[in-house]
C-alpha cells in the first residue's frame, strides 16, 4: 500500500502534467531516472528543453511547495539534466529549469492551486523563489 506522501506526489505530478500540456508544453519524459538523480518531467516548449521539478503539498501549513526545492535538489536536477542532454545528443539545445508547485485544498473550486515558475533556477543554483 502506498503512503499518503507518495500518493500526494503522484497526484501532484498528474496535475502538473495536465497543466503543462494545457499551456502548450510537449512532455518528452516522466520520472526520468539516472544514476545522478531523477527529473520529474522533461518537456519541450517551442525549441526549449524544459526540466521540471514538481512539488506538491496538501496545504500551505508548512509553506509553499516550491520552498522545498533546495540548493542540493537543484544541483541534482542540473546534473541529471546534463546527462539527459548528453545521452540525447542535445548538448547545444536551449534549456531551462521550471518548478511547478501544486497545493491541494487551496482553492474553493476544489481543484489544486498550480503555480508555474519558469526559469526557477539556473545551472549555478540561483533560485528566483
Amino acid at each position: 500500500m502506498k503512503s499518503a506522501r507518495i500518493r500526494l506526489g503522484e497526484e501532484g505530478e498528474r496535475a502538473a502534467k495536465a497543466f503543462l500540456l494545457a499551456c502548450g508544453y510537449r512532455i518528452l519524459h516522466e520520472n526520468y531516472s539516472t544514476p545522478l538523480g531523477e527529473i520529474d518531467l522533461i518537456a519541450q516548449e517551442g525549441d526549449v528543453v524544459v526540466f521540471v521539478e514538481v512539488k506538491a503539498r496538501a496545504s500551505r501549513e508548512f509553506g509553499p511547495p516550491q520552498s522545498s526545492v533546495t540548493l542540493a535538489k537543484q544541483r541534482q536536477i542540473v546534473k541529471a539534466a546534463g546527462l539527459f542532454l548528453q545521452r540525447e545528443r542535445l548538448a547545444q539545445a536551449p534549456c531551462r529549469f521550471d518548478v511547478v508547485a501544486v497545493t491541494f485544498g487551496g482553492t474553493r473550486a476544489g481543484g489544486p492551486e498550480i503555480l508555474l515558475i519558469r526559469d526557477a533556477f539556473t545551472t549555478g543554483g540561483t533560485a528566483i523563489f
